[in-house]
């Protein structure tokens, strides 16, 4: 009786969790969201447990009216975008990204440009509630508002990521994970926009570990930040008083929804461990009889 138990009761804490995660995920204003942790009620209460989100978790908004990103993205063939990569007489200013996720947890990432023969950029931590996803969407923002912020016109900007996926997210403003990255990369495009009318800006594809000298500085630098969160900077969350000021308390970043969905998949996968291993502990009593024989 208890080996069929154990199944169902695993079964509906897994469903228990994706609903869990599916409600969550909900843009805000939502009433079905509203359950998660803002209910009284005992099912929000198990809810908001289930999620474990001690500093928040991410937010996502629905829009009246979806942003198109005004840039160019492009994901070609890899030896063609190698090539591109590796061009060096591109005009305007050319940034590579790469975010990175330690097996301890520990998110960061990197926005690197070449200055004469050095290299310049930043280096920086996310702490450990975020996904390597979080952090390359991250950096495509950072370096958006890097060419944003200038103070000389560049003409054009050409970032480079290694992670297909980040492009994706950043064409679209869907309420889904990462939004919030994604509507950062079109509020900076709005500015330089602003300040250039005319500037190209191209988001592109460039394989990973392939030689490319600026990949491979940004792959170096984000495991460092990662790494070395106290000798880097940190991705802070900052919130606003009441006249619009930042707040000079900083918190950690929000655990991000890729990074619940991650951890409700690694407790199914020990759930099913832990169990199959009761069962085989079961088997093996019963084959040797009640006496060990």
């Amino acid at each position: 009786m208890e080996s069929g138990i154990k199944p169902a009761v695993t079964q509906l804490d897994n469903r228990l969790r994706r609903f869990a995660l599916r409600l969550a995920s909900l843009p805000r204003g939502d009433q079905a969201r509203e359950l998660v942790g803002v209910s009284d009620s005992a099912l929000g209460k198990r809810l908001q447990s289930v999620l474990g989100c001690w500093n928040g978790r991410e937010d996502t908004v629905l829009l009246e009216v979806a942003s198109p990103l005004d840039a160019s993205t492009t994901i070609d063939e890899e030896a063609a975008a190698a090539r591109e990569a590796n061009q060096l007489d591109r005009p305007g200013l050319t940034i590579f990204t790469d975010g990175s996720r330690l097996e301890n947890g520990a998110t960061s990432y990197a926005v690197t440009w070449k200055k004469g023969m050095s290299w310049k950029g930043h280096k920086t931590h996310m702490g450990w509630g975020q996904e390597a996803f979080d952090a390359e969407c991250t950096a495509l923002a950072r370096a958006l508002q890097l060419a944003a912020t200038r103070s000389h016109t560049i003409g054009a900007v050409t970032i480079f990521t290694d992670v297909q996926a980040a492009i994706w997210r950043m064409t679209s403003d869907d309420p889904e994970p990462g939004q919030k990255y994604a509507l950062e990369a079109r509020r900076h495009i709005a500015a330089l926009r602003a300040k250039e009318p005319n500037a190209r800006i191209e988001i592109r594809w460039c394989p990973s570990h392939q030689g490319i000298e600026g990949n491979e500085v940004a792959n170096k630098w984000a495991k460092l930040a990662a790494d070395e969160p106290d000798a880097h900077g940190v991705e802070w969350f900052s919130t606003k008083n009441p006249d619009g000021s930042a707040s000079e308390r900083k918190f950690p970043l929000p655990r991000s929804l890729a990074n619940v969905k991650r951890g409700f998949s690694e407790q199914k996968r020990a759930d099913v461990k832990g169990w199959a291993r009761k069962q085989l502990a079961r088997t093996g009593k019963a084959e040797a009889g009640p006496d060990g024989s």
